[in-house]
């Protein structure tokens, strides 16, 4: 099964062989050839080995540039596989990208992991009460809550943290506006009380000039204020 990147700087159909040769193995390589256990079920040591199909009767593409178009499509889910961990025995063997016609199940399956992606993504950003089941059992359809119905619930968290977002950006504006009032009516204060202390200052050095005491100073200020 794919662990590893197609290489597309050595031969691609090499790696298909090795990749062949370990598959024919297995028993999904038994069910590949023969289908079900039945009567038509042979040994797997009936099985041919890379190096023994014809071009006509290989199990996949000989043709290099589609060898070359399916790596690339082929890689795309292989990062896939590996950024999510996807259990071994559930990936496509490299041999199997190459078969005839396989491309829109690859696409398929990227779409998919693409979506389990998403979503696992969003369990780390939002709270989630319970931690979602892992990506192979809902890449295999395995788990207790269906692909879908995560989906919707993250959709409702994404909701929900927005609204929250909006609100939390709203008290903060609200919050600077406040403040800067409040710095308004400082700054408004100070330059009043400057500005009185001023004329009281000019007044003094004033009366200061034209002999008066401090005495006169303080009963002309007190007719003022009455």
């Amino acid at each position: 099964m794919a662990t590893t990147l197609i290489d597309t700087r050595k031969s691609i159909m090499d790696q298909i062989h090795a990749s062949w040769n370990e598959y024919r193995r297995t028993e999904e390589g038994m069910l590949f050839m023969f289908g079900e256990v039945g009567s038509n079920y042979i040994n797997h040591h009936d099985i041919p080995f890379a190096e023994d199909f014809t071009k006509d009767n290989a199990p996949w593409s000989t043709k290099q540039s589609v060898l070359e178009r399916n790596a690339v499509h082929a890689n795309k889910l292989i990062r896939l596989y590996i950024s999510l961990n996807i259990d071994v025995k559930c990936r496509i063997p490299i041999c199997l990208f190459f078969e005839i016609g396989v491309v829109s199940k690859i696409k398929e399956q990227i779409a998919l992991l693409k979506r389990i992606q998403k979503v696992l993504k969003l369990e780390q950003e939002l709270e989630f009460h319970e931690p979602l089941p892992n990506a192979t059992s809902l890449f295999t359809h395995t788990a207790n809550l269906s692909l879908m119905d995560i989906e919707d619930f993250c959709k409702l968290k994404v909701k929900e943290a927005k609204v929250a977002a909006k609100a939390k950006a709203k008290a903060k504006a609200k919050a600077a506006r406040v403040q800067k009032k409040a710095l308004k009516r400082t700054a408004d204060w100070i330059q009043a009380n400057k500005h009185g202390k001023t004329i009281i200052l000019k007044t003094l050095k004033t009366m200061e000039r034209d002999g008066y005491t401090i005495r006169d100073v303080i009963e002309e200020l007190e007719r003022q204020l009455n």
